[in-house]
């Protein structure tokens, strides 16, 4: 087993909110390998790699990779060691304590999505790439994670008026999937859940009321 010399719990030493970093299955593999448990195997369910996760082939060429790659050091106990905004990534992905997965839709073109992740320490932002590959980037600080989404919802409909977007947190699906379209008449918005095929509609929110409804599929 790796370890990134803390608890998933406590601040990692050295670490910093990541810019824009691409992290392929792999390394992300290994990373989440260095803090076994519960919140890193849902994690990785978050991020489509479950299988990935639990491979010890996948994780050892993650583990070379991250080496190849300068974003990680083998430590004197042949441990990994990960600092700066790959220990922030990991951190986050190992202590997380909610995960949102917001899909932006538009007509006639391939769906968008990002994937919120945050714990005590760290909020980031995912992005699916190729080949099971990720850019993470920090959360804006100023923003609250429910007005991150608002702001994320709101630039998607404005390039994409008829378009939606939808919101899902994973440690709560019996609250559904909150989906969102806009209109003149403001927001609207219904929730999906599975099983059911009916979802009943509310029309002309502003920005207040959508902000709250964001924040009650968040759990916040």
């Amino acid at each position: 087993m790796t370890d990134a010399g803390n608890h998933p719990s406590d601040p990692v030493q050295g670490a910093v909110p990541p810019k824009a970093l691409g992290l392929g299955y792999a390394e992300l593999a290994a990373l989440l390998a260095m803090r076994p448990g519960g919140p890193s195997t849902s994690s990785a369910a978050a991020l489509r790699i479950p299988q990935e996760a639990a491979d010890s082939q996948v994780i050892r060429a993650g583990t070379s990779s991250l080496v190849a790659h300068g974003l990680a050091t083998v430590g004197p106990k042949r441990e990994l060691v990960v600092r700066g905004a790959v220990a922030a990534i990991l951190s986050a992905l190992s202590g997380a304590r909610r995960r949102v997965d917001i899909g932006l839709l538009a007509p006639g073109r391939t769906s968008g999505s990002m994937l919120q992740v945050e714990s005590d320490e760290f909020s980031i932002l995912l992005q699916p790439r190729s080949y099971l590959s990720w850019l993470a980037m920090a959360q804006d600080p100023g923003l609250s994670g429910a007005q991150a989404l608002l702001m994320m919802v709101t630039s998607h409909l404005t390039t994409h008026p008829d378009g939606g977007a939808t919101v899902y947190r994973h440690e709560t699906p019996a609250k559904g999937r909150l989906l969102i379209r806009s209109d003149a008449s403001g927001w609207t918005v219904g929730y999906q859940y599975e099983g059911r095929e009916d979802v009943p509609q509310r029309t002309g929110l502003d920005d207040d009321a959508l902000l709250a409804e964001l924040r009650n599929v968040r759990g916040d």
